[in-house]
């Protein structure tokens, strides 16, 4: 039987500012461009202090990261479709077009993401861990995807400007929990852009608040439509050739996403190229922690990796090969 895909369609407003207290909230997006670059760009508001993050990397692999930090108080956002505002830097749009604009020091980004499929979301409120809908749980975390989207824009790096294109990821996310909590123990995510599928993936170890429970997120679409989703799919991703590295995580060399789902079966490898950004998820928002007591702390790990995928889809094989980004905590 065939998903109601409309089931799964979050309102614009899932897209804006969540109006509750206290609601540490993201607007994240990728994007890996034709000319070799590849990008993370988040506008992250908290109650005490919010940011701007950007994370670039070259085709050589060199990274450039920049942070920029605002008084919340300061901050505009609506609450009925995306539109936040930081200073002269916005995220704003409807479906299907996003725009962004950010600027710090010689640092900067302008794009538009033009959706190549529908948005997801956890029916009926996005909120995929907890509740926020009464009675209320104490933690909650919702999330909204843009899941493919059509990359236009330009980087600016040292006061350069380098034209972009290519394709790229965007989301929504709140969260309601004290300083510290994060979501999940661990976890695993990443997409595969195939010619004509697009499947996003999420295996994860919940924090202790949730008892350490394992979920397993997979959301599939054919064309721009979703076709079939599951929180608890049949699916195992092995982190294969571990490393430790000069900041004190240990990484892996190579991923491998096995799926064994009744529509989907195959496998995606990804072979990873480039470290896109790597640190203790604790420095989330703050570059306090000083980089001598990284080892032994939880890191998030962001790559761009070749990835071979093999799928068999409603009984058809498809093999191709692409340049994914996906990421790693633990």
């Amino acid at each position: 039987m065939e998903r109601n895909p409309k089931l799964y369609w979050p309102d614009e407003k899932h897209q804006g500012l969540r109006p509750q207290p206290g609601v540490m909230q993201l607007w994240f997006h990728d994007g890996i461009f034709t000319n070799g670059y590849s990008m993370q760009l988040m506008f992250h508001t908290a109650p005490a202090k919010s940011s701007i993050w950007l994370d670039v990397c070259g085709p050589d692999g060199k990274n450039t990261n920049v942070v920029a930090f605002f008084d919340t108080d300061t901050i505009t956002a609506k609450t009925e479709y995306c539109d936040v505002k930081m200073g002269d830097n916005y995220v704003h749009g409807k479906f299907p077009k996003y725009e962004m604009h950010f600027r710090h020091e010689n640092m900067g980004a302008d794009f538009v993401y033009e959706c190549l499929t529908q948005p997801i979301f956890e029916p009926p409120d996005g909120v995929y861990q907890g509740r926020e809908q009464s009675p209320q749980t104490p933690l909650y975390f919702g999330y909204a995807v843009r899941p493919r989207c059509r990359v236009t824009g330009k980087l600016i790096i040292d006061g350069k400007e380098i034209p972009v294109e290519g394709e790229g990821y965007g989301d929504h996310e709140w969260k309601y929990a004290p300083p510290g909590h994060f979501q999940h123990h661990c976890w695993t995510w990443g997409k595969v852009y195939l010619p004509e599928h697009t499947l996003v993936w999420w295996d994860a170890i919940l924090n202790p608040t949730f008892g350490f429970q394992r979920c397993k997120w997979l959301w599939s679409l054919s064309g721009d439509t979703l076709f079939e989703y599951s929180n608890h799919a049949g699916m195992y991703v092995e982190l294969i050739d571990l490393e430790l590295t000069e900041s004190g995580a240990t990484l892996p060399k190579k991923m491998v996403l096995t799926i064994d789902e009744p529509r989907i079966k195959g496998t995606a490898t990804y072979n990873i190229k480039h470290i896109v950004k790597n640190v203790p998820i604790d420095a989330f928002g703050s570059f306090k922690i000083d980089p001598e007591t990284w080892v032994g702390l939880r890191h998030y790990a962001r790559f761009i990796s070749e990835c071979h995928s093999d799928f068999e889809i409603d009984g058809k094989r498809i093999v191709a090969d692409s340049l994914e980004s996906h990421e790693v905590g633990k």
